[in-house]
C-alpha cells in the first residue's frame, strides 16, 4: 500500500531539483507569514504534501541519503505545526507556535538544496550507468 501510494506521489528523476526548489519556495513564503489565516494553514497543508512527495520521490530514485526520511519527518511535522497554531490562544501560545514552525521551515530552506544535488548527482549517475 505505501509503495502505491509513494508511486503516485514521486516526480520523475528529471523532476525532482524542481520539486525541491519549490518546497524550499514554499517554505521561504511561509516564514514571511505573522498571522494565522486559513490562507496560511493551506500553504501548510500544500508544503506538507509536496515535502511528502519530494519524499518519495528521492525515495524512489533510489538517493541512498537520509532525505527521504528526513522530508518525510518534514511533512508529518508541518501538519503538527499547523494544528499547534490552530491550537494557540494566547499572543504566547502563538508566538511559540510561529517559532516552532518557522524552525522547521529553516531546515527545509536549508536542505532542500542538498536534495536538489542529490538528485542532479543521481541523475548522472543513472546517465553514465547507461
Amino acid at each position: 500500500m505505501l509503495t502505491c501510494l509513494a508511486m503516485m506521489l514521486s516526480v520523475s528523476l528529471a523532476e525532482l531539483p524542481t520539486l525541491a526548489t519549490e518546497v524550499e519556495t514554499e517554505a521561504r513564503a511561509i516564514t514571511a507569514q505573522t498571522e494565522i489565516t486559513p490562507a496560511l494553514l493551506s500553504d501548510i497543508e500544500e508544503f506538507s504534501q509536496d515535502s511528502e512527495r519530494l519524499s518519495a520521490s528521492l525515495r524512489e530514485a533510489g538517493v541512498e541519503q537520509d532525505l527521504p526520511c528526513i522530508f518525510h519527518g518534514i511533512s508529518e511535522d508541518a501538519r503538527v505545526r499547523a494544528a499547534e497554531l490552530q491550537a494557540a490562544d494566547t499572543p504566547a501560545e502563538r508566538t511559540e507556535a510561529f517559532t516552532n514552525l518557522r524552525v522547521l521551515l529553516d531546515d527545509a530552506i536549508l536542505i532542500a538544496p542538498m536534495a536538489a544535488s542529490a538528485a542532479a548527482d543521481r541523475q548522472q549517475a543513472v546517465a553514465s550507468a547507461r
